[in-house]
């Protein structure tokens, strides 16, 4: 039986391998920064920029990354990036490596780190059993909304105990 793998095809799966291992060790060096934080501060401007992409993005789910500082237990945004959901999925999502990669280089030039993951829910904003999986390796807060209404937002942090907590989500009216 022969392969239908072309050599392009072969070229094209090493390089997509290689660029997820390199997003995954870079997720590692982000884990070694545990979130602990109570609040988390999301300008209503980029509230918007969320609900926006969540509304193109519907009915699947829809992907964000957010970044800023951690002040006295509060995160702060200060950034978020909206990729695509490559799974184009109503139950899931993943960014494409190499966005993702992208992305860390970007957080770490404006000298932020990653403070949440935000995505969307066919269901109420709660975190999925497959969410609370992916909250083990990447402990940021996790703010989920549902599709059927975007502008109800919800953050959740994983505990070191296996716990979640609600986090007390503080909308701004203009970026600091």
């Amino acid at each position: 039986m022969s392969s239908s793998l072309t050599p392009r095809t072969k070229f094209s799966i090493h390089s997509f391998r290689k660029s997820f291992e390199q997003a995954y060790l870079i997720s590692l060096f982000y884990l070694v920064i545990m979130l602990d934080v109570d609040r988390f501060i999301l300008p209503r401007t980029f509230l918007s920029i969320l609900i926006e992409h969540a509304q193109k993005s519907a009915p699947n789910e829809s992907v964000a990354i957010i970044s800023g500082v951690i002040q006295d237990r509060t995160a702060i945004t200060k950034q978020v990036f909206t990729p695509n959901n490559v799974d184009q999925s109503t139950v899931s999502f993943t960014v494409d490596p190499h966005t993702l990669l992208a992305i860390y280089n970007a957080i770490e030039e404006a000298e932020q780190q990653l403070i949440g993951i935000f995505h969307t829910h066919p269901a109420p904003p709660y975190p999925s059993g497959t969410d609370r999986r992916f909250m083990e390796v990447n402990p940021y807060v996790w703010l989920i909304s549902s599709t059927a209404n975007p502008e109800k937002v919800k953050g959740f942090l994983l505990q070191k105990d296996g716990s979640l907590k609600e986090i007390e989500l503080l909308i701004q009216n203009k970026r600091e």
